[in-house]
């Protein structure tokens, strides 16, 4: 949990403090060189006065107020770049806050560029970074990118390799491991994120619950289902089958809605699988879960959930479960905070449900609205940009994150104790996959989606396209490794 970290940095950091205090320190010889007439050795933190992790960076970087520019896109500013002031608003004061803090300590100006970049625009938006690139302009420091133009990026070659990039330290916690893990190709990463964007949060994916029908449905309590293990895909069929919800004095009532097919990925990756697998040696590989007897296994159970119950609908957040008439919405974090915080609904946020009970984790995957950061090979001075990307995420997850994550979601949106902790257990349980990053070029999950309709096969569409899959891969892998 977030804030039992918190609470363990700020212990140890006190007792290092204490047992510095206590000792003294000794001459080769043996004598005390500290004593009662001496000054005390002082030994700087590690950590702020929150318990929060500080960066390495030095402190006497500075780049003589130079321009950093920022190319962004224009659908996602609004949560990283935006604020232009202090309103009192929680999250555009850190935001603010944020900018104001790395300007000063790197000695630069950032300077926001930004066009529509989503999955409509992501070839136009990385078209143009691409224009930039081969006309040597050295117009950006860095590129922040919705998920999949993050790959097309890196693929026509744009991007540096973040790891040769001074002053980055992927060791810490404000790059989260699993992205960077899954994100390498041969030890290269051409993108990354992290603290140093609110998206991630925000694209968290979640199930929501109204609590008012589930206990009008008199269905067992969510939340110890989720505790005890047993949030299970079965689990969630069997209550939704046992619900006939139907129409009631005109208004229809559904177990289950989903917004789209894309949230069929979100179970997929919380019953523990992966596209594609980041191997021991750097090599990227096709998953071996694909063709295994748990996937078909998994893949039947998950087609008649979404096929073979009435109770299940693809329907939009705003025509079923914001006016009440949903039990259970297939979404992500980001409903909570664009649809639910003025609505007077009492709902909880549950992992997307596990593959079975033997299962020991929960894992949550991302949807694509994530800003990916990358350094343009044609940056003009990388190292700046390196030290600058490692001062904003660093930052970020002093100060935006805890913005995001305690005061906004968790006591505004999240009101009670217990959603706090499944959004703990959410943010806690993040992982990625090279395949759904490079979903451009890989192309696995259009024939996933499509094979969930009735009348298909886990079995048919994986012999058919396994090959072709695999040759993607190692395209990808020979531009990029």
């Amino acid at each position: 949990m977030i804030q039992r970290r918190i609470l363990i940095l700020v212990l140890v950091a006190t007792l290092a403090f204490m047992l510095a205090a206590c000792m003294t320190g000794e001459s080769e010889t043996g004598t005390t060189t500290a004593g009662a007439d001496t000054e005390p050795e002082t030994t700087e933190s590690i950590y702020d006065e929150n318990g929060y992790l500080l960066d390495s960076l030095p402190s006497d970087l500075d780049f003589g107020g130079k321009e950093f520019r920022i190319f962004t896109w224009s659908n996602r500013t609004i949560w990283e770049w935006d604020a232009t002031g202090i309103t009192g608003d929680i999250i555009g004061d850190a935001i603010y806050n944020r900018k104001l803090a790395v300007e000063d300590r790197m000695g630069v100006k950032l300077v926001i560029t930004k066009q529509p970049g989503e999955w409509e625009n992501r070839n136009s938006f990385i078209q143009a970074v691409a224009n930039n690139v081969t006309a040597g302009a050295q117009a950006f420091d860095v590129v922040g990118q919705y998920t999949p133009a993050a790959a097309i990026g890196a693929m026509q070659e744009l991007y540096l390799d973040l790891n040769d990039i001074d002053y980055i330290d992927f060791e810490k916690p404000w790059w989260p491991g699993d992205i960077i893990e899954s994100s390498s190709i041969n030890g290269k990463l051409y993108f990354a994120t992290g603290d140093i964007t609110p998206t991630l949060i925000r694209s968290m994916g979640t199930v929501m619950g109204n609590l008012d029908l589930i206990e009008a449905y008199d269905i067992e309590d969510v939340y110890a289902l989720v505790d005890n293990g047993t949030w299970t895909l079965d689990k969630l069929k069997e209550i939704a089958l046992g619900l006939q919800t139907g129409t009631d004095g005109g208004r229809q009532f559904y177990g289950v809605t989903i917004t789209n097919n894309v949230k069929y990925d979100n179970l997929f990756y919380s019953a523990g699988f992966k596209f594609v697998e980041v191997n021991s040696d750097g090599t990227i590989s096709l998953s071996d879960d694909l063709g295994s007897e748990r996937m078909i296994d998994w893949f039947s159970k998950c087609q008649s959930f979404l096929n073979d119950n009435p109770d299940v609908a693809l329907l939009a957040i705003n025509e079923a479960f914001t006016s009440g008439d949903a039990v259970f919405h297939f979404s992500g974090i980001d409903d909570v905070q664009n649809h639910l915080k003025n609505l007077d609904i009492h709902f909880a946020i549950l992992p997307y449900p596990k593959y079975d009970t033997a299962q020991d984790e929960y894992y949550t995957i991302c949807g694509y609205w994530v800003s990916m950061y990358s350094i343009p090979i044609d940056a003009p001075d990388p190292i700046m940009s390196g030290a600058v990307l490692e001062a904003l995420a660093s930052s970020g997850y002093r100060t935006i994150t805890p913005a995001f994550y305690r005061d906004s979601f968790q006591y505004k949106y999240l009101d009670t104790e217990v959603n706090a902790r499944m959004f703990d257990l959410l943010h806690d349980t993040l992982v990625y996959d090279t395949g759904r990053t490079f979903c451009d070029q890989i192309n696995i999950f259009k024939a996933f989606r499509q094979a969930a309709s009735p009348g298909s096969s886990w079995s048919s569409v994986y012999a058919s396209n396994n090959n072709m899959w695999t040759n993607a891969i190692e395209r990808v892998y020979n531009t990029l490794g």
